[in-house]
């Protein structure tokens, strides 16, 4: 049997196997969600286009993963719109799609390296002189022998850039809280590995 592309209509069986919930459970949703507007064929048969999928996966979102009420998903909609939970449903979609982690972009296209200024100053005998930490190289995968200490981070001395704001403000607060969890991430790690070893 061929699937069916994401543009096809769907019938209510099928609807329910692509969000995983019972055709009932989908008529009960129609009943509470004006929104919801299958195309109704001869002897009453329901089709669902790409739209009404994405609006209760969205719905399916709020109400079973976030746990939300139906009064307040009724709420919202009246206060948002139906596109917004069209969008959440797009985006969960989305989301759940399977990738190559080549199409994962590691770095946010907003944050870009800055290119070298080049220096207006000599370095003489009063150049400031900071020292810079250069991070341990990444332990190897632990193995049943004891593991060896890291090495520490060797300080590099080196003439002091000019201070210049490589982020906003905003987007420097987002990056040390990320560091943070990452850091507390790193520390959880170890502490699993050397319980294991």
């Amino acid at each position: 049997m061929q699937a069916k592309t994401t543009r096809a209509f769907r019938t209510i069986s099928e609807a329910g196997d692509e969000l995983g919930l019972q055709p009932h459970v989908l008529r009960f949703w129609e009943s509470k969600f004006t929104d919801i507007k299958p195309i109704k064929r001869g002897g009453g048969r329901r089709f669902y286009r790409p739209e009404d999928i994405e609006f209760l996966r969205g719905i399916k979102t709020l109400l079973h993963e976030e746990g939300h009420p139906i009064k307040d998903v009724q709420k919202l909609i009246k206060k948002s719109g139906a596109a917004r939970i069209v969008d959440l449903g797009r985006s969960v979609e989305k989301a759940s799609r399977d990738r190559d982690l080549t199409e994962t972009p590691l770095v946010p296209a907003r944050i870009e390296k800055p290119a070298p200024r080049p220096s207006t100053e000599k370095a003489g005998p009063r150049a400031a002189i900071t020292a810079t930490v250069v991070p341990a190289p990444t332990p190897a995968p632990v193995v049943a022998t004891s593991p060896a200490p890291a090495p520490a981070p060797v300080a590099v001395a080196e003439p002091a850039p000019e201070p210049e704001p490589l982020v906003a403000a905003a987007d420097a607060d987002k990056l040390r809280n990320a560091l943070s969890r990452l850091e507390k991430l790193r520390n959880d790690w170890d502490s699993v590995a050397k319980d294991a070893s």
